[in-house]
């Protein structure tokens, strides 16, 4: 009910000053026809506070198709392969494209540009331009900017009594945020089964996503971009975590990821009882509850830390953020050797959602119009700021991040200073040039369904990390020759950006 009532007063709000806060779309009328735009759940609300206005504005009609995460590649493909035109558009993970475009199957947006417009392409951050891309063409809409970052409780790790004990126990200082997977692991367990936050119950180190078939293999890629590669310009050996691109030998049984699967293994001792049971939701939802000191996700954790009443938050301006945690360690793995060196490596976790158009649709100049609608600078960032509350949408534009609009963020539910501090997190990571990207290959979707069912394992503590990453190598080696070894290693030299 609280999210409704957002909803109407924003779209009263905008009604009465359409000019003064949401940009004038173009005019075009599209009486008597409608578009079918799918969703994952989590976006409804984007799709429910502009679809109002949009109908309004344009005199078309939209039919919205709601489907789980886990439901999303089934529709595409049913999609692709009978091309009935059930949907023309749907927001999908970026990391998909090399599948989708790769297999001819969406709508190559370059022309459409050039014949409608696109509002304020400049203002996309570079790093989202590039997921949005595949094999020189423009094949998607930017609509969330996606990394991982650290979230922290203030309220525990800043508390002086807390950071002298934790002192003596180990011997260190922390940093804040904690500045490597090693200090990680000692706040973990420094925090891990007591009262530390004095509301009478107990709490726990550390918690993430590590639910099978949601989100858990973005979780220890997280470490893996520590462990396997340090940060630099394209390269073989720099910003590089999957495969050798000289040879496309996948690197996932090499040293440096067996050390980041035996880490996340450890930090589950840290972790609240129900940690497996964590999806992206539920993991959310546990956190800002206020069930662990450490947790790392995308955005999304910040936008619900600020709705007490919706999500159920008590952590409201206890949080603080931070970019991933580095390592004291990466392996080169051409020359087959551990680096001792204090490094930290940002990852595009899941790249962002993008809006595609498949080849099928007959409505091809509605459904760009509508993405081009929501995407634009200004309905974009109430999406992205908190003002529509929990969306799935993630800052992307340069604008979100101008001081100009901390007011947006501030009737989002933002402190000022906490929303400065977020921004820099995410921003920080978005404009980082070494960047990790995430893996953009055809077949990537079943790559990482072999990461996760393996990872399960190691979670589980049903199986070693040595024996979990032996395996998914085989697994990665035959699903790069169902798809040709040579075609993939083309296309991931070019994910990586090398000729």
């Amino acid at each position: 009910m609280y999210k409704r009532l957002i909803f109407v007063a924003l779209i009263s709000f905008c009604l009465l000053l359409p000019t003064a806060l949401v940009a004038t779309a173009e005019k075009v009328d599209f009486t008597g026809r409608t578009i079918a735009v799918m969703v994952e759940g989590t976006h409804v609300p984007v799709v429910d506070a502009w679809k109002p206005l949009w109908e309004r504005e344009t005199g078309g009609k939209i039919n919205v198709i709601v489907v789980p995460y886990a439901g999303i590649s089934d529709k595409l493909w049913i999609e692709f392969t009978s091309k009935s035109g059930t949907f023309d558009t749907a927001a999908i993970p970026s990391s998909w494209l090399g599948d989708v475009a790769g297999g001819g199957h969406v709508v190559e947006l370059d022309p459409l540009f050039t014949k409608y417009g696109y509002p304020d392409w400049d203002d996309i951050l570079p790093a989202i331009k590039v997921i949005t891309r595949w094999a020189g063409k423009t094949v998607a809409f930017p609509y969330d900017g996606d990394n991982h970052m650290t979230y922290y409780r203030k309220d525990a790790l800043e508390v002086p009594e807390y950071q002298e004990k934790f002192k003596q126990k180990y011997g260190y200082d922390y940093h804040l945020p904690p500045k490597d997977w090693t200090e990680v692991r000692d706040i973990s367990e420094f925090f891990n089964g007591w009262d530390w936050d004095n509301d009478g119950e107990i709490e726990y180190g550390v918690a993430f996503i590590a639910q099978q078939k949601t989100q858990a293999m973005w979780e220890v890629l997280n470490l893996v971009a520590q462990y396997a590669t340090k940060a630099g310009p394209p390269s073989n050996t720099t910003s590089n975590i999957f495969f050798d691109a000289d040879t496309m030998e996948p690197l996932c049984n090499t040293p440096g990821w067996i050390e980041a699967f035996r880490r996340i293994q450890e930090l589950t001792k840290f972790a609240p009882p129900g940690l497996l049971g964590y999806g992206y939701a539920e993991f959310r939802y546990a956190y800002v509850s206020g069930i662990a000191a450490l947790g790392f996700d995308w955005g999304d954790v910040g936008i619900m830390e600020q709705y007490p009443d919706e999500y159920g938050s008590v952590v409201k301006g206890k949080l603080g953020y931070g970019p991933l945690p580095g390592a004291r360690k990466y392996w080169d793995h051409v020359n087959n050797k551990w680096v001792e060196e204090d490094h930290q490596v940002n990852f595009l976790n899941f790249g962002g959602w993008v809006w595609i158009i498949p080849k099928a649709s007959k409505n091809v100049d509605m459904a760009y119009h509508w993405v081009t609608y929501i995407t634009n600078p200004d309905r974009s960032l109430l999406d992205a700021c908190g003002i529509h509350g929990y969306t799935g949408v993630n800052p992307y534009r340069k604008s979100h991040f101008d001081p100009g609009v901390l007011g947006l963020w501030e009737r989002g539910g933002w402190d000022p200073d906490a929303a400065k501090g977020y921004q820099k997190a995410i921003v920080d990571i978005l404009t980082d040039p070494y960047a990790v990207t995430d893996l953009r290959i055809p077949g990537g979707e079943k790559y990482y369904d072999a990461l996760d069912t393996r990872l399960a394992g190691v979670l589980a503590l049903t199986t070693t990390p040595e024996k979990a990453c032996a395996a998914l190598y085989d697994d990665w080696v035959r699903i790069t020759d169902e798809y040709g070894k040579e075609d993939q290693q083309r296309y991931y030299r070019e994910s990586l950006g090398l000729k």
